[in-house]
């Protein structure tokens, strides 16, 4: 009887020590996993922030000393260079604004130039547009959140 008692103590450490084996393995796995994202993260970090530090300033235009009425009088239209295609009807205010502010600028003060709602509850419809226009390639977000001119597209030289 105590040789049964001996050995199904025996096989329970056994058993305990298999158990103790796979959880070292798997502590070892996790700290891995753990120490490659801490590596990527501070990567991460460090790039982004070289990213930023190399970013020019953009210059931004006041835009509230445009007058809205004079829209479309003082902008000059648009074109794409290659194919002298111009925008469509309701988008063109917008390229021709980027065209005479010569600097990118926020959906924002594009919004409150062209007179559309710039409040963030109804500020998304126009930064839609403005994502569809750089898809369209009319636009370019240099950086989150500015809109410029694409490549190809500039100020016509005919009113």
């Amino acid at each position: 009887m105590l040789k049964q008692r001996e050995e199904a103590a025996r096989r329970r450490v056994e058993g305990l020590r298999a158990e103790l084996t796979a959880l070292n393995e798997r502590i070892a796995a996790g700290e891995e996993e753990l120490s490659d994202l801490v590596v990527t993260q501070a990567t991460l970090a460090r790039v982004f922030a070289e990213r930023d530090a190399d970013e020019p300033e953009f210059e931004q235009v006041p835009s509230r000393d445009v007058d809205p009425d004079d829209l479309p009088g003082c902008l000059p239209p648009v074109v794409r260079v290659a194919t002298g295609e111009v925008p469509v009807e309701g988008d063109r205010p917008v390229p021709a604004l980027l065209a005479s502010a010569g600097t990118p600028l926020r959906a924002k003060e594009i919004c409150e130039v062209t007179q559309e709602a710039a409040d963030h509850r109804h500020a998304e419809t126009p930064r839609m547009r403005l994502k569809r226009m750089v898809r369209g390639e009319w636009l370019a977000e240099p950086s989150r959140g500015l809109f410029a001119l694409a490549d190809g597209v500039r100020a016509s030289d005919r009113p």
